[in-house]
């Protein structure tokens, strides 16, 4: 009796066949799925940086604020050192880690450029939104922030 180890021509393209089908119905979900999950991380490097300047604002017993660049998907964290008029930058970042599919759709916060401003107590100058949207997908995030200095994310879409 002889063996025959290995694969028949049939039986290999019928694979190569059922992976072509799986991967053309999967590729597309794959995408948005990525897409979604680039959105995501976005609003929660915004809401995170948004309670970090709440916590520093408490710890240091100063101002801090957080402006948002919408040319360039930018924000920026300054503070207001006590007896200081001039705002002193902390730190800049780009929305989405410099991707361009991501930025900021809209806000409710006032100023040019738009900002929130954390006061010492953690509370802010007043309440806001701020909207991110992802090019590619209709979803959006809403970044909601409290006159309390509540930050919550909601997505829709």
């Amino acid at each position: 009796m002889v063996k025959k180890n290995g694969f028949s021509l049939i039986e290999l393209l019928i694979v190569i066949a059922i992976l072509g089908i799986v991967l053309g119905i999967a590729g597309p979900n794959l995408f948005q799925y990525r897409h979604n999950v680039n959105l995501r991380e976005a609003a929660r490097d915004i809401s995170a940086e948004m309670n970090l300047c709440r916590q520093r604002a408490i710890a240091e017993n100063i101002q801090y604020r957080i402006s948002f660049n919408f040319a360039g998907s930018q924000y920026t964290v300054s503070r207001l050192p006590l007896g200081s008029a001039t705002w002193q930058n902390v730190s800049t970042g780009k929305l989405g880690g410099g991707s361009s599919l991501i930025s900021f759709s809209s806000t409710t916060f006032s100023g040019s450029p738009p900002a929130l401003t954390f006061l010492p107590r953690g509370t802010t100058t007043a309440a806001g939104a701020l909207v991110l949207g992802h090019s590619k997908t209709p979803r959006v995030a809403t970044i909601t922030v409290t006159i309390t200095g509540r930050v919550r994310v909601d997505y829709t879409g």
